[in-house]
């Protein structure tokens, strides 16, 4: 959970479960709230969640639209989602109201490709990519990305995007934090190996590395536009430290 959403005060265990997909529906609740306002999408039918992680957002979606799909590259994510899912499940008639009954309308399946060439152009009313595309290792992965992204939304349909949009220049680690960064390299290497990361952790450490991408503004919005898509709305947000990140709402 902690990967998926870094608050530095949930590390190592620190995120409660209820508490993790919480967090979850307020922020789509919140979106869909001032896409409503611009009357966006169209129609509320079929949802992507690329990047699912253990469907933090996905089973938030399952509220606004009839069925939501969560990818993830990682199988260990799909299969802790899945069983994170059939654990919530309630009967519809124990349902809070503004919620659905869990496993609704909702399937996770691990993403494997490059690309959504498995999914037919304008086949998704609403797609979401948020806390995602900083992860891949250049920008041009990134412009690719956003041009499958917008491929795959419906006219009328609904993106919502985050991209982290500055990071700080890199620190050269010298002294201690040279010989935590060699600690690492060898944990990466380890793992590279087989070396389960509950050993590593235990005996070394060991994190492993979190590489972020930025995309400038400017940059998201011309791809975006040469896609096809615009942007309806956006929230540059200073995160500190050099950091800057933008959620946008993109139709077509």
């Amino acid at each position: 959970m902690w990967s998926i959403v870094t608050d530095r005060a949930k590390r190592d265990g620190g995120w409660d479960a209820d508490q993790f997909f919480a967090s979850g529906r307020a922020t789509i609740d919140e979106l869909w709230r001032v896409a409503d306002g611009l009357g966006l999408p169209a129609h509320r039918r079929r949802a992507l969640d690329l990047g699912c992680g253990l469907g933090r957002l996905t089973r938030a979606l399952a509220v606004h639209v009839d069925a939501v799909l969560g990818l993830d590259i990682s199988p260990s994510m799909i299969e802790q989602a899945q069983r994170l899912h059939a654990a919530g499940q309630v009967p519809a008639g124990q349902v809070p109201a503004g919620q659905v009954p869990a496993g609704q309308g909702v399937t996770f399946a691990v993403h494997d490709a490059d690309d959504l060439r498995g999914h037919p152009d304008g086949s998704f009313d609403v797609v979401c990519c948020l806390l995602v595309l900083q992860h891949l290792p250049s920008v041009q992965a990134i412009e690719g990305h956003l041009g499958e992204l917008v491929r795959v939304l419906a006219p009328g349909g609904l993106l919502m995007l985050q991209l982290t949009t500055a990071l700080p220049p890199p620190v050269q680690p010298r002294g201690l934090r040279a010989r935590l960064r060699l600690r690492t390299r060898l944990g990466t290497l380890l793992r590279a190996a087989g070396v389960g990361p509950a050993v590593l952790a235990r005996v070394l450490g060991w994190r492993p590395p979190m590489p972020m991408t930025a995309m400038p503004d400017e940059r998201a919005r011309a791809v975006l536009a040469a896609s096809g898509a615009r942007v309806a709305w956006a929230c540059p947000r200073d995160l500190g430290g050099g950091e800057r990140d933008c959620i946008y709402l993109v139709t077509r």
